[in-house]
C-alpha cells in the first residue's frame, strides 16, 4: 500500500517536512492527553493552561522553521 502523505510534503522538491511531522504528532498527543485529563476531573482553567502551554511549543517550532531555513551561510 503506497500512501503519499501529501500534507507532510513541503517545498518545491516536495520533500518530507520533519518539522511538520513533529507538529502533527505533537498536536495529536497534546489533544489526547488533554482529553484524558478532562475525563479525570481536572478543572477547566488547568486544562486550558496545559493545552496552551504545550501546544505553544509545537506552534512555535513550526513558525520558527521558515526563518531558520531562509538564512543561508555565505
Amino acid at each position: 500500500m503506497n500512501l503519499q502523505y501529501g500534507f507532510l510534503r513541503e517545498g518545491e522538491n516536495k520533500g518530507f517536512s520533519s518539522t511538520r511531522l513533529i507538529f502533527v504528532i505533537g498536536s495529536a498527543w497534546t489533544m489526547g492527553i488533554t482529553t484524558y485529563l478532562a475525563t479525570q476531573g481536572i478543572e477547566v482553567p488547568v486544562l486550558i493552561a496545559f493545552f496552551s502551554a504545550v501546544e505553544g511549543v509545537w506552534v512555535g517550532l513550526k513558525l520558527g522553521q521558515k526563518p531558520m531555513e531562509g538564512k543561508k551561510k555565505e
